[in-house]
C-alpha cells in the first residue's frame, strides 16, 4: 500500500501524470509523478527508469527540484518530488539573477554527469518563493535509452533540442546548454547585445564550441573584473582562465612580498590576497587587492 495519498492531479502529458500527494506518515505534501502505463508496462523501460531516477536523487541543489522517493502508485512506478506551487515558466519570465541559478542547476547536474535531455519552459518550476527549479532529471535518460530511440521517435520538444540531438545522435551536456539557450532567449527579460551574443553561442552548431553551464552562469551573473585603471569588464571564467588567474595572484603576492621584505622597516605590511570561493570572487579580491597595494 502506497504511503501517499493523491489529492488533485497537477497535470498530465505522454510519459507521466503528477499529483498533489499528501504523505501520511511524515505529514507533508509532495509532487507525486506516476509514469504512464504504456511505458511503465515495459521491463526494460522500467529498470533504466528506476536506475535514472536513483540516480537524481543524489542531485542536491537549490535550483533542481529535489527528489524524495521512489514509490508505486496502482503498480506504476512512481517520483516522489517536492512540491512547487509556483506553476511551470511556460508563457512566464527569468530576471537574469534567475537565469543565472537555472544554468547554475544545470551545471551542478553536469558535474554529477547528469544531462537532462529535455530541458524546456514545462520543465522549469517555481517554488513558493518564486525560486525557479529544473525537474525531471532521470526521465528522460531513460526514455531516451530504451524504446522511444528504437522506433525512431526523438524525445523533447523538437524546439527546444540540439541539431545532434535532434539527429538521433548521442548527446552530453551541451546538447543541455543550446536547449538552456533557446529557452533564456525565451524568457529572459532585458536581454542585452552581450546576452544575444552569449545565446547564440550557446547555439553553434558544432557541440564543442558551446560554453559550458557554468560559464553560462559566470556570464548572466554579472561578474566583473576591476583591472588597475578601474575599467569594469565582463568576462566569461573558463578552465585555462581560471588558472591563468590564480597564477598571476601567486605572482602578485611573491612580487609584493619580496618588495615589502626590501623595503625596510617602514614599508607597510602586504597582505595575502583574500581567498574567493569561485574564481569570479577570486578575481573580485585579485582586483581589489591590486588597487589596494599599487603604486
Amino acid at each position: 500500500m502506497s504511503a501517499y495519498r493523491i489529492e488533485r492531479e497537477l497535470g498530465r502529458g505522454g510519459m507521466a501524470v503528477v499529483y498533489e500527494a499528501w504523505h501520511e506518515r511524515l505529514e507533508r505534501r509532495v509532487a507525486l509523478k506516476v509514469l504512464a502505463a504504456h511505458l511503465a508496462g515495459q521491463a526494460e523501460f522500467r529498470t533504466r527508469f528506476l536506475r535514472e531516477a536513483r540516480i537524481a536523487a543524489r542531485l542536491n541543489h537549490p535550483n533542481l527540484v529535489r527528489t524524495y522517493d521512489i514509490d508505486e502508485h496502482d503498480g506504476l512506478p512512481s517520483i516522489v518530488m517536492e512540491l512547487l506551487p509556483g506553476g511551470t515558466l511556460v508563457g512566464g519570465s527569468l530576471s537574469r539573477e534567475e537565469a543565472a541559478q537555472v544554468a547554475a542547476g544545470l551545471a551542478h547536474a553536469h558535474e554529477q554527469g547528469i544531462v537532462h535531455r529535455d530541458l524546456k519552459p514545462a520543465n522549469i518550476l517555481r517554488d513558493a518563493e518564486g525560486v525557479p527549479k529544473i525537474a525531471d532529471f532521470g526521465i528522460a535518460r531513460a526514455a531516451e535509452e530504451t524504446m522511444l530511440t528504437k522506433t525512431g521517435t526523438v524525445l523533447g520538444t523538437l524546439k527546444y533540442l540540439a541539431p545532434e540531438q535532434a539527429a538521433g545522435a548521442v548527446v552530453g551536456p551541451p546538447a543541455d546548454v543550446y536547449s538552456l539557450a533557446v529557452v533564456l532567449d525565451e524568457l529572459l527579460a532585458g536581454r542585452t547585445a552581450a546576452d544575444r551574443a552569449l545565446l547564440d553561442r550557446c547555439r553553434a552548431h558544432d557541440p564543442a564550441v558551446r560554453p559550458s553551464a557554468a560559464d553560462v552562469a559566470a556570464a548572466l551573473d554579472g561578474d566583473t573584473l576591476v583591472s588597475p585603471t578601474r575599467v569594469l569588464v565582463r568576462h566569461e571564467v573558463r578552465p585555462w582562465g581560471r588558472i591563468a588567474l590564480v597564477a598571476a595572484i601567486i605572482v602578485a603576492v611573491v612580487l609584493a612580498v619580496a618588495v615589502a621584505s626590501f623595503s625596510g622597516g617602514d614599508a607597510p605590511k602586504v597582505e595575502p590576497v583574500p581567498h574567493g570561493t569561485t574564481a569570479a570572487q577570486q578575481a573580485r579580491n585579485f582586483g581589489a587587492w591590486l588597487e589596494k597595494y599599487s603604486r
